[in-house]
């Protein structure tokens, strides 16, 4: 067992090996980042729509504030002048007001809630994203300039090869000077 296990692993480090061979790591880090910003994309349009429905929820809470006081003083009224059964319609009509009103609030502070972690995470995401934009380009450029080296360097080792020795100088340098000579060879 232990030597199928190993040869398994060999097959699989092997294709993994030649699997980043064949990619292209700085065309990843770009996918990498478009990804990224994606993502950033839709947690700000999360907080948006939060922003939104907080604001409307803090709307909602204060018409139904002005309700509940316009209700508190007819009732009021109504107690001073002994109208008993306006009083208890009253009553119950402030009571379900407030009952709506507590729920705004507490749908308020977990809207809030959410939005500071939310907010927490899209501040060190966007960080990260610009941290890796960072290193992205210097390894594209790092790339790039190697891309451009190599060549480079094969046309300086071609060169090298090229490049006569000595004796090969000598050599010539005394074919010619035999051509020159009267009676030497053209």
């Amino acid at each position: 067992m232990g030597v199928f296990s190993r040869i398994f692993r060999l097959c699989k480090a092997d294709l993994h090996g030649v699997m980043d061979q064949l990619e292209d790591k700085s065309l990843l880090l770009k996918q990498y980042l478009r990804e990224m910003e994606e993502s950033l994309k839709i947690k700000e349009a999360r907080m948006e729509q939060i922003e939104r429905s907080c604001r409307q929820i803090q709307r909602d809470l204060n018409q139904r504030n002005q309700e509940s006081e316009k209700l508190e003083q007819d009732l009021d009224l109504a107690v001073r002048k002994e109208k008993d059964e306006i009083a208890r319609m009253l009553i119950r009509k402030r009571r379900t007001l407030q009952g709506g009103c507590e729920q705004l609030q507490r749908q308020l502070e977990t809207l809030t809630e959410e939005k500071g972690k939310i907010n927490e995470t899209l501040a060190q995401q966007r960080l990260q994203y610009d941290q890796l934009k960072v290193k992205t380009a210097a390894f594209c450029r790092q790339a790039e300039q190697r891309q451009f080296e190599e060549p480079m360097a094969v046309m300086d080792a071609g060169f090298a090869w090229q490049t006569p020795s000595d004796e090969e100088i000598e050599l010539e340098l005394l074919q010619r000077k035999e051509a020159l000579r009267p009676g030497g060879a053209p």
